[in-house]
């Protein structure tokens, strides 16, 4: 069976320990609080408490994509280990992060195959344990990708948030980038 690497961003909210157990390895973003800037969701990383605190306090918050080199990074390190890579990250609607792992899929000494979950939060998730389960059933790459995939579609997630504000902000940002051609 060929050796496949399962990769995702830190948005995809899986517990540490089953991210260990199933060998998934995460890409942070960036989350900037005020002028400093944390990984997310990895340990030493900024937690849900300080980022909890700093909604509260109306302090500025916001993320950042990572950039294309951190993936390279990454998939040259695995693919010592791995015949192919399957990425998967949050919905290219809302972030750069699966533009980033495409530029650094292309320039990959393995076949990186890079998967839109369309999703945010645990629905990218659900489709990271879809591929970690393809993956124990001895599938290659291109049928792990399309797992997820699969999974993604069928999941729905719903969200409660006590303002509106920071989708707002997150909007009118976006509008302001496609309008100005200055996309992440």
């Amino acid at each position: 069976a060929p050796r496949v690497a399962v990769v995702t961003d830190s948005t995809s909210s899986l517990p540490q320990e089953w991210l260990a157990e199933h060998d998934v390895t995460v890409i942070p973003l960036q989350v900037v609080i005020g002028a400093t800037s944390y990984d997310e969701g990895v340990p030493g990383g900024v937690t849900a408490e300080a980022l909890a605190e700093a909604l509260k306090n109306w302090t500025p918050v916001s993320t950042s994509r990572p950039n294309p080199e951190a993936f390279l990074a990454v998939y040259q390190s695995l693919s010592k280990q791995h015949d192919e890579i399957v990425s998967i990250h949050l919905s290219a609607e809302l972030s750069g992060t699966f533009e980033s792992a495409q530029l650094a899929g292309e320039k990959a000494s393995i076949p990186v195959h890079v998967v839109d979950s369309r999703q945010v939060g645990i629905g990218t998730g659900f489709a990271v344990m879809a591929a970690a389960q393809a993956r124990v059933a001895g599938l290659g790459g291109a049928e792990i990708a399309e797992a997820a995939r699969a999974q993604a579609a069928s999941t729905t997630v719903l969200l409660y948030v006590d303002t509106l504000e920071y989708l707002r902000r997150g909007n009118l940002e976006r509008s302001a980038q496609i309008q100005y051609g200055d996309l992440p």
